[in-house]
């Protein structure tokens, strides 16, 4: 006789390697895995209770996100981006988010998009009010995507989506400057005007000077994140 199956079904690997690069990816935006720090594969596979294969694969998945970076004979590295990996990713946010948003005015914003996107103001107004900056940057980088998707153009979200993980790096750097910042609801508030307007011109010239401000902000930050990592090598090396 046949024995019987056990009723808790066996977690396919390519299941499993889903939910090891899941939380991987939140351990790196939530700030648990640092920027500059080295994630060992043996150690992630003892963390997750799993072999190193689906570790493996998640971050080669994590590095085609831009969340990770391999470097030769050294290994995996939670990326720190540096004042010129900050302006190549805002210069590139700003490319797509131009063309979705004159797209997006050429044919019309619908009510569901308006409707999208007040909540996303809402998440951010309530975030901002509780001070929790880390879901202020979740509903900013929300609020950008949403417009991006409406424009309708397949190609453009996947070149934002492409973005998104070394977005939320900068942001996170970001997230230290918005405490205080009573104008920043106001930035988004006023490119969802200018959008729901039709406004051309006003509508690039706000998202440039929102752009603008974030990469100064982030460069600004990001100078003394990577002078604590540069302290905190050199601490372990000596």
């Amino acid at each position: 006789m046949a024995a019987k199956e056990s009723g808790t079904p066996k977690v396919r690997k390519r299941t499993l390697s889903s939910v090891v690069t899941s939380q991987m990816r939140q351990r790196i935006v939530d700030g648990t895995f640092p920027p500059g720090s080295q994630l060992n594969e043996v150690e992630l596979a003892r963390r997750f209770a799993t072999s190193r294969g689906p570790v493996r694969e998640g971050m080669q998945r994590l590095v085609q996100e831009g969340l990770l970076v391999s470097e030769p004979h050294r290994g995996m590295f939670v990326p720190l981006l540096d004042e010129s990996d900050i302006a190549d990713l805002y210069y590139a946010r700003a490319a797509v988010e131009r063309a979705a948003m004159l797209r997006l005015v050429d044919q019309g914003v619908t009510a569901a998009t308006v409707a999208n996107l007040e909540q996303a103001l809402g998440e951010m107004a309530a975030a901002i009010e509780r001070e929790d900056w880390g879901a202020v940057a979740t509903s900013d980088l929300r609020f950008h995507e949403l417009i991006v998707d409406a424009s309708g153009s397949p190609r453009l979200s996947r070149m934002y989506a492409a973005l998104a993980g070394e977005s939320r790096l900068a942001i996170n750097i970001l997230v230290g400057s918005y405490d205080g910042r009573t104008d920043y609801l106001e930035e988004h508030a006023k490119i969802f005007e200018l959008l729901v307007a039709g406004n051309r011109s006003g509508l690039l010239g706000e998202l440039s000077r929102h752009l603008q401000t974030g990469q100064d902000t982030a460069t600004k930050n990001s100078r003394g994140a990577v002078a604590d990592s540069a302290a905190a090598v050199r601490d372990t090396t000596t």
